[in-house]
């Protein structure tokens, strides 16, 4: 920081909302509340400026322009140069002389200055950052009563950049804020337009650009307003941040538990279907085979589907013995189902050589109505957890409806199709075997009438 020159009032320096002064020895601050910051900001501005001018210290904008005052201390002035010093360098801006017409401008400022003889003062137009330096004018080639003026250029603070690295809640969530142009003088956090609740833990970087939540949770949710100034500019914006309840992975186990509960209902169905035919409607033949096979295969597929959320679930949230051994039966349920289905489709009849011994017949019968059983029962369970997860942010919980419809369309689909093949090869067949049974039967009536 450069100090005024000794012997002058210090500059006060404002920034942000917060109006802090910086003088040589001593720091105060002042803090307005937003209903009166206006009135105090103007209030504040117009004497920092005072005091700037005062000093002989300025700071203005690249593009802007400024104004040099000269000494007014001499009453007769016959003489007025002006002297850009940058480091060890000088250069000429002005000289004036009292009985000349025009004032002599240098070239390196040429067509970038506007001399004003009344009163001796400089205008500086398009300035630059190279421009920053010290500008003297002497009168009358009077060192002692010559003028000096700090003056720094400084870029306008472009809208700050605002980005979180995750919204996951239970986790580390750090939003940032990045200025791309201009130097920021002052950090400032607000959520919902007032600041960080107290009650909540957050924690500041160094320069305040960074903000850190040590652990997203549901009162996290809300808008995060960066300020950044510095003493020419001032510049805000914000970032809605919600908190997600589950990750991307969990969403998409929960989308396949719902879609395996789905195809072990439309399983239940058939084999509902199949227990409750009556004797004269008994489905047998191809179409019995063919059922058989596409409700082994949703079974299989209820079972894989579920296999896999699990695998995702343990993943994420840590394992447990339950979903374990889970997860073993679910192994040994698509084994069997698929060595079954594939037996039906393939070679139907090498089933029956499987079910030689009674244990081969337990196992390959109780796997599919086991395994619909649970994949129903762990899917609900699974599909709770998850919910429950959700309820931990403040996003909307996935729409299951899309994933949950073109399941069941898609099972039910194959369903109907067996059906309408069943009613299009064994209706007729029944019907065209009645009149031959009546035939049978009436010869029979006979044959015992005539003994």
């Amino acid at each position: 920081m450069t100090l005024p020159p000794k012997g002058r009032q210090p500059e006060p320096r404002l920034s942000g909302k917060s109006a802090a002064f910086h003088f040589q020895k001593a720091t105060w601050f002042c803090r307005a509340s937003l209903g009166e910051g206006c009135r105090l900001f103007a209030v504040l501005l117009l004497v920092c400026q005072w005091s700037a001018d005062a000093a002989g210290i300025k700071t203005s904008a690249v593009g802007s322009s400024v104004l040099l005052i000269a000494p007014d201390s001499i009453k007769d002035v016959n003489y007025i140069q002006w002297e850009y010093i940058h480091g060890s360098s000088t250069h000429f801006i002005v000289q004036y002389y009292k009985d000349s017409s025009a004032p002599t401008i240098y070239e390196h400022f040429a067509g970038r200055v506007d001399f004003i003889s009344s009163n001796g003062s400089l205008l500086l137009k398009e300035l630059q950052e190279a421009d920053s330096g010290i500008y003297k004018a002497t009168v009358n080639l009077i060192e002692s009563d010559a003028r000096k003026t700090i003056l720094t250029v400084i870029k306008p603070l472009s809208e700050p950049q605002v980005w979180c690295n995750s919204s996951l809640a239970g986790f580390p969530i750090k939003i940032v804020c990045d200025v791309q142009e201009g130097k920021v003088d002052m950090f400032s956090w607000e959520k919902e337009g007032g600041p960080l609740p107290p009650e909540r833990c957050y924690q500041l970087s160094e320069n305040r650009s960074v903000l850190h939540i040590m652990k997203g949770e549901k009162s996290d949710c809300g808008s995060y307003s960066c300020n950044v100034s510095n003493e020419i500019s001032w510049n805000k914006t914000s970032l809605n941040l919600t908190i997600i309840g589950v990750s991307s992975s969990l969403e998409h186990a929960q989308t396949m538990s719902g879609a395996a509960l789905v195809f072990a209902l439309v399983a239940v169905l058939g084999f509902t279907i199949l227990l409750c035919q009556s004797a004269k409607r008994r489905i047998k033949g191809e179409t019995w085979r063919w059922l058989f096979v596409f409700i082994h295969g949703l079974v299989s597929l209820s079972c894989v589907l579920l296999f896999v959320a699990m695998v995702i679930w343990m993943h994420n949230e840590g394992p447990s013995p339950a979903f374990i051994l889970l997860e073993l039966f679910l192994l040994y349920a698509i084994i069997i189902t698929i060595l079954v289905m594939g037996t039906l489709a393939l070679k139907p009849a090498k089933l029956s050589g499987f079910k030689t011994k009674i244990w081969h017949r337990v196992i390959l019968d109780s796997a599919a109505p086991g395994a619909m059983i649970a994949v129903v029962l762990f899917a609900c369970l699974l599909l709770q957890k998850i919910h429950q997860l959700h309820e931990r942010g403040c996003s909307q919980p996935a729409d299951l409806t899309g994933s949950t419809v073109i399941s069941a369309v898609t099972a039910l689909l194959g369903l109907l199709f067996l059906f309408i093949w069943y009613h299009k090869t064994q209706v007729p067949k029944r019907e065209a075997e009645c009149p031959a049974r009546e035939q049978v039967q009436e010869l029979r009536e006979r044959t015992q009438e005539q003994q």
